[in-house]
């Protein structure tokens, strides 16, 4: 089983308080689909792990999918995750190459459709 090793916002998200319409949803994708285990919930927020990566999410009826952004998670083994994602439904994109911070990835997307987040999965080349 791949495993994550971390996570970062690329659009100036907030990986601690990741605002989605309604919670009970986006924990079943985040357990169901990217292999979280629920650590925390009260009323209007959620914890969740999953290795070495913590995810926080924060109810807002008022967000809007389309305004969400993106968020990278670097994994240990690239193609085990795509095949995982693939297994779970989520329909994981084409391995590409990108580069930042002078590095170079492969990597791959994961659109998350009810509240509208891209997830970008990643490992150094």
């Amino acid at each position: 089983m791949p495993r994550f090793k971390a996570v970062a916002p690329i659009s100036g998200e907030d990986v601690n308080a990741l605002p989605v319409k309604e919670l009970a949803s986006a924990i079943n994708f985040f357990e169901k689909i990217l292999g979280f285990s629920l650590s925390r919930q009260n009323d209007s927020t959620v914890v969740l792990i999953r290795d070495h990566v913590r995810i926080g999410l924060i109810q807002n009826p008022n967000h809007e999918p389309g305004k969400a952004g993106s968020i990278a998670f670097a994994v240990d083994d690239l193609q085990a995750m795509h095949h995982e994602l693939s297994a779970k439904g989520a329909n994981p994109g084409a391995f590409g190459i990108d580069r930042w911070g002078g590095r170079q990835y492969r990597t791959f997307f994961v659109r998350e459709n009810d509240n509208g987040y891209c997830f970008c999965f990643h490992c150094p080349l």
